[in-house]
């Protein structure tokens, strides 16, 4: 347990080193003062913290709404791959216990059977919440300014009108 905690810590030091926001500067020009760019969340620093933290890296891209949705599913499935394996574990300790070749130590058997594939089940389902986490996180610090890059053909929006009423207008351009 202490080489867990330990491990955990230096796991999280290392990433905090790579995580730090970094504002970028334009090249020096001798005859302006460098301009401060916008800051962009790294998309491999993203993917890292994902990978140690469920929703972390959603949080580094600002991205605050995805973050509860993988720590949910995440958190869902393994707890239950951690209940369907202690409950694994009661069967084959009641089976050990009966008398082999009873109507009660085959159930017993087909119901530690089902339990592990159930173990098995949400261990697969959390494999893939876990990359679908860890893609989402790369994907939105990759897009991060995605929407003010995009320059949208249609627009609809409610402006005053001079009567004090409200106009309804659509801009379309070519």
């Amino acid at each position: 347990m202490r080489q867990l905690i330990t491990l955990t810590i230096l796991l999280l030091s290392v990433i905090s080193i790579f995580a730090q926001p970094s504002i970028q500067t334009a090249p020096a020009d001798t005859s302006k003062p460098a301009k401060k760019l916008r800051w962009a969340p790294s998309p491999t620093v993203s993917a890292l913290l994902s990978t140690a933290i469920p929703g972390a890296g959603q949080i580094y891209s600002r991205k605050y709404w995805h973050a509860p949705l993988f720590m949910a599913a995440e958190g869902y499935c393994a707890w239950r791959a951690y209940d369907s394996a202690n409950k694994a574990n009661d069967y084959w300790d009641l089976r050990n216990s009966l008398t082999q070749g009873t109507a009660q130590y085959a159930q017993a058997g087909a119901d530690f059977e089902n339990t592990v594939n159930d173990r098995n089940t949400y261990l697969w389902l959390l494999a893939g919440a876990k990359f679908f986490d860890i893609v989402d996180a790369y994907i939105c610090a990759h897009l991060f300014d995605f929407d003010e890059q995009m320059n949208t053909p249609l627009s609809v929006r409610l402006l005053p009108d001079s009567d004090g009423g409200v106009a309804l207008t659509l801009c379309l351009r070519f």
